[in-house]
């Protein structure tokens, strides 16, 4: 399992083009994403089977953005890492694929939008960053996962309008937060409650807290 070679993978939308992998992790394979109408380079999404385990039911998928993501390559970012971790559960019989990653609200768009369930809460000092041990947040997905999903990722306009809400902000203390009119904001709401099923603010801010979506952080405002 650890030596199967990657594959290209597409869904008519994106399209996963496999890499060589790290000679320091053999059981791995890693992908550059692309969009396929523009061939626009999105990332790059790498699968690695968790050591020391036979058979292996675990992996960790880790994601690189490229610098500058709009909402559109983060939504086609997430199809991506969705179409290789439903190929990961096919392939190799998996009962969970788990994330952990830095506490960046875009990487955290691509991660939920893929489907994966993120703690709400970080873990204190996880990873390993470039000035020391940083806090992560941390996700994980089962099969299930990839056939429940059906609504579209949130934009990251709307994740921001989200972390909002989860903050006990208005909705004009948001469109002042995010320098946009009061009007948009509501838009954003009504488009919130239709991706996430919620028939209130609060019952959108309950759903995002359980899944991952948002996290409860101090806010110093």
């Amino acid at each position: 399992m650890a030596s199967d070679p990657a594959v290209t993978l597409s869904d008519g939308q994106v399209s996963c083009e496999p890499l060589p992998s790290a000679a320091a992790y053999p059981a791995s394979l890693s992908w550059r994403t692309l969009r396929l109408s523009t061939r626009a380079e999105l990332g790059r999404v790498h699968l690695r089977l968790e050591p020391n385990e036979e058979p292996f039911t675990r992996a960790r998928i880790d994601v690189d953005i490229d610098a500058g993501a709009t909402t559109a390559a983060v939504q086609s970012l997430a199809q991506a890492v969705r179409l290789v971790s439903t190929w990961a559960f096919a392939t190799w019989d998996l009962a969970v694929i788990t994330w952990l990653g830095p506490t960046d609200p875009t990487l955290r768009s691509v991660i939920t939008g893929a489907g994966f369930r993120v703690n709400p809460l970080a873990h204190r000092a996880a990873i390993d960053g470039p000035s020391g041990s940083q806090d992560a947040w941390y996700g994980d997905l089962t099969a299930r996962d990839t056939r429940d999903v059906t609504s579209r990722p949130l934009t990251v306009r709307e994740h921001h309008v989200l972390t909002g809400m989860a903050r006990g902000r208005s909705n004009q203390q948001i469109a002042i937060d995010l320098g946009i009119s009061e009007n948009t904001v509501k838009n954003h709401v009504r488009s919130i409650l239709e991706v996430l099923q919620a028939s209130s603010r609060t019952a959108a801010v309950i759903e995002a807290l359980r899944t991952g979506l948002v996290s409860m952080e101090f806010d110093p405002r």
